[in-house]
């Protein structure tokens, strides 16, 4: 009987340990699209245009008309591949950098346009004063970050603040890809207003059909927690049945279970503190307080499953 509630017990940490690795997974995979997209959500639909009007007459657009929406926009210029500028209205995911930083709102709403490099990028570039400065058209914008060398970032890619009050925004929007983040209702007005039709850029359609590899996981967690409940139900049997060896009655017979209940669900309570600690140490959490939650649910749910059986057994005696 021992080895039965020794194998099962293992079986419960390795619910536990199994559970949080799914979860890694699903962060990891969202922690990459967000290093794929520098921080665009699925959301996202890019035009094209042809009519005669400028990033800042866009963006003004945006502002009047938008002002409490959450709006990112990336402009992927047409005719120098590897530039992207950025706007946003609200305060926007930072981006892992090797050095420096990611851009902020007071940098979309100040006059100065600054700039993030990727870590091959080949836009010349010059230092002065320990400072570096991407040198374009003839002007200097100022370097305030280097991305980190992830896989899912393209390493040449060069990254520049715009913004209404930013020089840059005079550019006409035909010379871009125009790729925006924003709610259905936005995307339908600037469509409606532009003439423009939106596509789903491909990441876009990557990521749908990733959804089905999430949706797979999260049924990989609730088959874990059967799993777990089904051996915590099996312990409770083997409890009630030592019980009833001793041929104990009455209180006597309450305070046994209660005793060993207690025991065994302080163990799990180990087991999942212990699993907890394990994961956080080997494995990938954008946000632990997800792990927590998911390990401390599990844990109630086993706890439930084994007074409810001993209940149950009990009802069954009478």
């Amino acid at each position: 009987m021992n080895l039965r509630k020794i194998f099962l017990t293992l079986l419960i940490l390795l619910s536990f340990l199994g559970m949080g690795i799914t979860l890694s997974n699903i962060q990891s995979q969202e922690a990459d699209q967000l290093l794929e997209t520098h921080g665009l959500s699925n959301n996202t639909r890019y035009f094209y245009t042809d009519k005669k009007t400028t990033i800042r007459s866009f963006l003004k657009y945006l502002h009047k008309n938008f002002k409490n929406s959450q709006i990112q926009v990336h402009f992927n210029n047409r005719y120098e591949k590897d530039q992207v500028l950025v706007w946003a209205n609200k305060s926007i995911v930072a981006q892992p950098t090797d050095n420096g930083r990611y851009f902020t709102m007071d940098d979309f709403n100040s006059m100065v346009t600054v700039a993030v490099l990727g870590p091959d990028s080949n836009i010349n570039t010059t230092t002065s004063q320990n400072n570096k400065y991407i040198i374009y058209d003839n002007r200097y914008y100022s370097v305030i970050g280097t991305f980190k060398r992830y896989k899912q970032i393209d390493q040449y890619r060069y990254y520049m603040t715009t913004g209404i009050n930013q020089e840059n925004s005079t550019d006409s929007l035909a010379n871009y890809r125009v790729s925006i983040d924003a709610s259905a209702r936005v995307l339908k007005a600037v469509s409606k207003h532009y003439k423009v039709s939106l596509k789903y850029p491909g990441f876009v359609i990557r990521h749908k059909s990733r959804k089905y590899s999430i949706i797979q996981e999260l049924i990989l967690i609730v088959l874990l927690s059967l799993v777990g409940i089904i051996g915590n139900v099996i312990i409770a049997m083997l409890h009630w049945k030592q019980a009833k060896l001793t041929r104990l009655r009455g209180d006597l017979l309450r305070n046994w279970l209660i005793n060993r209940s207690s025991r065994y669900l302080l163990v799990e309570l180990l087991l999942m503190l212990g699993s907890y600690f394990i994961l956080v140490w080997k494995a990938f959490f954008e946000r632990p307080e997800y792990l927590i939650a998911l390990l401390s649910l599990n844990l109630v749910i086993l706890i439930i499953s084994y007074m409810t059986t001993i209940f149950v057994m009990k009802r069954k005696e009478k």
